[in-house]
């Protein structure tokens, strides 16, 4: 029997930012910044996103993605201040650098937290529509492992490709917005 697939709306967009288009997702999460810096920081609670080894303190770790767990990287952490920004760079599969940043303030409803993760895309535009599902995917696991939930039961294949088209340039439905 064919498995049906169910379609994610995407949140974020990309958006002309200071250092250009920028893929950019906000989430508002129920839980207060000092547990989501958690999820984003202590080795033992990123496992939504994968695995670091070596000292942060050092200014940087090697990552190794869920979907790459056999390919570990450098991750140069170039802004932390708890438990509002993350700043990060590390080097997609290709090794050109990812600048992602992560800022998260405390809801008007008091104990949430707005997430506001982008990532400018410099020479990757053209792979935004490959890019922006991924971020989609692990936001939805981060808030899966915030709640306990199982983090595995978020399928890849309810992201992409469908929603390619939302964040690939030249298409009506990632338009470049303000």
């Amino acid at each position: 029997m064919p498995r049906h697939e169910e379609h994610r709306e995407p949140t974020g967009s990309v958006v002309d930012g200071p250092e250009g288009p920028t893929i950019q997702i906000q989430r508002t999460l129920g839980h207060p910044p000092e547990d989501v810096w958690s999820y984003l920081a202590d080795p033992e609670l990123l496992r939504w996103y994968g695995t670091y080894t070596g000292d942060p303190a050092s200014g940087s770790v090697q990552l190794a993605m869920v979907e790459a767990p056999d390919h570990p990287g450098e991750c140069v952490i170039e802004v932390c201040e708890r438990p509002s920004r993350l700043h990060v760079t590390l080097a997609d599969p290709n090794g050109n650098p990812w600048r992602l940043r992560v800022s998260l303030d405390r809801a008007a409803a008091g104990a949430d937290t707005d997430l506001v993760f982008r990532q400018p895309l410099a020479g990757s535009k053209d792979e935004a529509g490959d890019i922006g599902p991924g971020w989609e995917y692990y936001l939805d696991r981060l808030t899966v492992a915030l709640d306990g939930g199982d983090v595995d039961a978020v399928d890849f294949a309810e992201y992409y490709p469908a929603q390619k088209a939302h964040y690939s340039p030249g298409t009506s439905a990632a338009g470049v917005t303000a």
